[in-house]
């Protein structure tokens, strides 16, 4: 099984600004054992070749591949899209964020088996290689689950119930009742790419989420749009909570585990 851990990150004009990234590649350093597994960082085409020998010099035991994403990713027709008056509080770089982690990222991943996704302002302190060896077990594996705000998933679950109404005759799903929004803290959240990738009725419906455009105008984030997969499409056993995954979310100020 070929495994990597991956972040998307942007890309800084003062190399000072890397700090985080590279703390938290550091911690990553520190909790893996398996030092031959990709580390990959996407980013905007930002980072600089200087930059790059820069960050990778912090941490050089772990194996850094530095990927370019917007050939296929933060496409600028998005850009265009009306934003609800409701979520204006969430800029552009936070909806292609919420797009990637759910719609884009698989057409950059297509020859691993298993992706940890770490977040840049994740600093982890457990074994990660014990999370990548649940994914033989599990779909998904994070270390915590959470809510989401009213007013940035509207009409979510609708669209979602929809969906199983004008496609129960072709595929197999798991519920067909509401739930509030909700998903696995997806900051740091482990995938079991093989299974995803071989479900037509989770690629159906990221490509049906695309096409509505509500990541952007509304801000749906990867967080419920997760938690609505595995509800409806992968079935909730499918998901390992583990609270032996430990970590530090800095943008939440949260200690997780």
């Amino acid at each position: 099984m070929k495994k990597c851990i991956a972040v998307l990150t942007r890309g800084y004009e003062d190399i000072t600004q890397y700090y985080k990234l590279l703390n938290r590649n550091k911690q990553i350093e520190i909790n893996l054992d398996d030092k031959s597994i990709d580390i990959l960082i996407f980013h905007e085409g930002n980072i600089t070749p200087e930059q790059q020998i820069h960050i990778s010099s912090h941490t050089p035991i772990l194996n850094i591949k530095y990927i370019d994403i917007t050939s296929n990713a933060f496409l600028k027709e998005k850009s265009l899209i009306k934003i609800d008056k409701d979520a204006r509080c969430f800029g552009l770089a936070y909806r292609y964020m919420c797009s990637f982690w759910f719609v884009d990222f698989l057409k950059f991943v297509s020859e691993y088996d298993f992706l940890l996704r770490i977040d840049e302002d994740c600093f982890i302190d457990c074994n990660i290689d014990n999370i990548l060896l649940q994914l033989n077990t599990y779909y998904f594996v994070a270390g915590s689950e959470s809510g989401d705000k009213e007013f940035v998933t509207k009409g979510l679950n609708n669209f979602t119930l929809d969906f199983i109404k004008n496609n129960k005759n072709n595929y197999e799903f798991k519920s067909n009742t509401s739930k509030p929004p909700s998903g696995p803290y997806t900051n740091l959240i482990g995938i079991n790419l093989n299974e995803i990738r071989k479900n037509e009725t989770y690629l159906n419906y990221v490509k049906n989420i695309d096409l509505s455009n509500m990541i952007y105008e509304r801000r749906w984030g990867d967080l419920p749009l997760w938690g609505e997969v595995i509800h409806y499409i992968f079935e909730k056993n499918t998901l390992l909570i583990d609270n032996n995954i430990k970590y530090y979310h800095e943008s939440h100020r949260r200690q997780v585990n």
